[in-house]
């Protein structure tokens, strides 16, 4: 067993309950890579930004390759990012209904797709 700090991605970092995640692990001496459309550039050691938006499949690549490159690893997933839309859903837009589908689950996939085979490839992981 390695004892290299562990590695977490959370996406939805940028704010609210992403960021709460991010600053845990942090604090108990994790590395994190945080991933959000409007996250600021970082310039610590145990924390890298990823600014880009879920719903896209670049992003996710970008994400895993930047723990890769400078942590060696990712140990967790944590699908964080999210949009909530308060109205009825019978109310919704066609762009709205887009907007939820995009992040909450093409995020998901994209998120968990780029990182599993690294997780795989190290014989431990954890997705959330």
């Amino acid at each position: 067993m390695s004892d290299a700090p562990k590695v977490a991605i959370v996406t939805g970092a940028s704010q609210g309950l992403g960021e709460g995640i991010a600053d845990a692990y942090r604090a108990r001496g994790w590395r994190v890579v945080g991933v959000s459309r409007s996250i600021a550039p970082s310039q610590a050691d145990d924390w890298i930004t990823v600014a880009g938006d879920v719903a896209d499949p670049e992003t996710a690549r970008r994400a895993v390759m930047a723990a890769r490159d400078r942590f060696g690893r990712v140990d967790t997933l944590v699908n964080n990012a999210g949009v909530f839309i308060g109205e009825r859903f019978t109310d919704y837009t066609a762009e709205q209904y887009r907007q939820i589908t995009q992040t909450n689950l093409d995020g998901f996939f994209h998120m968990t797709q780029a990182a599993l085979p690294l997780m795989v490839e190290q014989g431990s992981g954890h997705i959330l």
